[in-house]
């Protein structure tokens, strides 16, 4: 269901937390768009990877530049749009306040975050399908600057069933005035 002016929800974490799962949600539930920007990163071919599996500082620039791009013609027709990356600079998440402000659209960001060990054994696990992704020590630089940012207004904790982060999902949503009152969810969304 879709209510009140447009919204651009950025979500940031390092990869293996759910960012992909709530954009999806959102996607299906809310009818929102969904952008990523691995999905534009990946337009770059072979080019955009490092021989360790880290995207290429290019690749990170051509990724947030084209999902920019998208990003602010898709609130000017839509009323929900999220853009998912790990965001880890100040910079890339004010560029996206930026054009959802020049879009005349809200904007929150939302960080997504679980245990190290859950992250680690998900990142494995996509591995041992054959993806190719950031090293242990990308991710914690990831996060280390993560840590430290003041500018992110939620953070969402994926640390259990599917089930469980879809009901925090839906209550996420629902905070920012989305969706159905006569939902009886009560999962917990935290705040910085």
């Amino acid at each position: 269901m879709k209510m009140g002016a447009s919204r651009l929800i950025i979500v940031c974490g390092v990869p293996g937390l759910g960012k992909s799962t709530l954009a999806l949600r959102v996607a299906e539930r809310w009818e929102g768009v969904r952008f990523a920007s691995e999905t534009f990163a990946e337009e770059l071919g072979t080019t955009a990877r490092t021989a360790s599996g880290d995207l290429s500082k290019e690749a990170i620039a051509h990724a947030y530049d084209a999902m920019g791009v998208a990003v602010g013609n898709a609130l000017l027709i839509n009323k929900l749009v999220v853009a998912v990356g790990s965001f880890r600079s100040v910079e890339q998440r004010k560029r996206f306040r930026d054009i959802a402000a020049h879009a005349g659209a809200a904007v929150n960001t939302v960080r997504i975050v679980c245990p190290v060990e859950t992250a680690a054994k998900r990142i494995l696990s996509r591995r041992a399908l054959g993806e190719r992704g950031p090293t242990e020590t990308a991710i914690g630089q990831i996060d280390a600057e993560l840590n430290r940012a003041s500018d992110i207004e939620m953070v969402l904790t994926n640390d259990s069933s599917v089930q469980d982060f879809h009901r925090r999902i839906d209550a996420l949503i629902q905070a920012l005035g989305w969706g159905t009152n006569d939902d009886t969810s009560t999962p917990v969304v935290m705040q910085e």
